[in-house]
């Protein structure tokens, strides 16, 4: 065998090696940190608000419901687009993980630097839905 592909061979041995490493490592992180739901839709719901993916995928944020000012479903066309007029001006965050999907719009209360979240969770509709329950301004009754 000659010298060049003895080399080349080792060398694209060692990178499959390092690769399927990187990846075991990588999935055992995820999972031993609780990531694994949120990395695989941007954003989950749990009982106390949501939870969603910081930057470089380091860790979760968590944001209550009550920080949340409204949401709206965009089909999967118009997110792009909206996105290059700069709909959201420079206040959005892409936390999206599926391509052509609907995109979900969280619109956060206050000032933040990013007041936006554009999202694709598995069932955008049913999501949506559920979050407007939840953000619902609670109606407390006026007594006399």
């Amino acid at each position: 065998m000659n010298p060049g592909a003895l080399i080349l061979l080792i060398f694209l041995g060692s990178v499959a090696l390092v690769v399927v490493v990187a990846v075991t490592l990588f999935r055992l992180v995820t999972r031993s940190f609780g990531l694994k739901q949120v990395i695989e839709d941007g954003v989950v719901m749990t009982e106390n608000g949501l939870e969603v993916l910081r930057f470089f995928g380091i860790g979760k944020m968590r944001i209550s419901y009550a920080d949340v000012e409204s949401v709206e479903l965009l089909p999967h066309y118009r997110g792009p687009l909206a996105t290059l007029l700069l709909r959201y001006n420079m206040s959005a965050r892409w936390i999206g993980t599926r391509l052509f999907h609907e995109i979900v719009v969280i619109k956060l209360k206050g000032p933040r630097f990013f007041r936006y979240l554009l999202s694709t969770p598995k069932n955008g509709p049913a999501f949506v839905e559920q979050l407007q329950s939840r953000i619902k301004p609670m109606v407390v009754p006026h007594k006399q």
